[in-house]
């Protein structure tokens, strides 16, 4: 199971960045989840209140039996 990793809110302020792709793309390991991420990051929006993103692995079991999948979380950790 891949390992949790923020991303700081600034670094979110051009979601086109190739780089910021490549640096999700590296934590997942997968472009359909770095996809997914880039996705719920763009939902999130502008908020000022927001100092950076959580980003965790969750397994979950979908299709037959044994066949685990990782999805992944995103948390907004906000600004008191």
């Amino acid at each position: 199971m891949q390992n949790s990793f923020t991303v700081a809110r600034s670094r979110c302020s051009d979601l086109t960045d190739p780089g910021l792709r490549e640096e999700i793309l590296h934590a997942t390991g997968s472009d359909d989840h770095a996809s997914a991420i880039l996705r719920c990051l763009e939902r999130f929006g502008f908020d000022a209140s927001i100092l950076r993103y959580e980003i965790a692995p969750r397994a979950s079991q979908r299709g037959s039996r044994g066949s685990a999948t990782a999805s992944w979380t995103v948390s907004a950790v906000r600004s008191q």
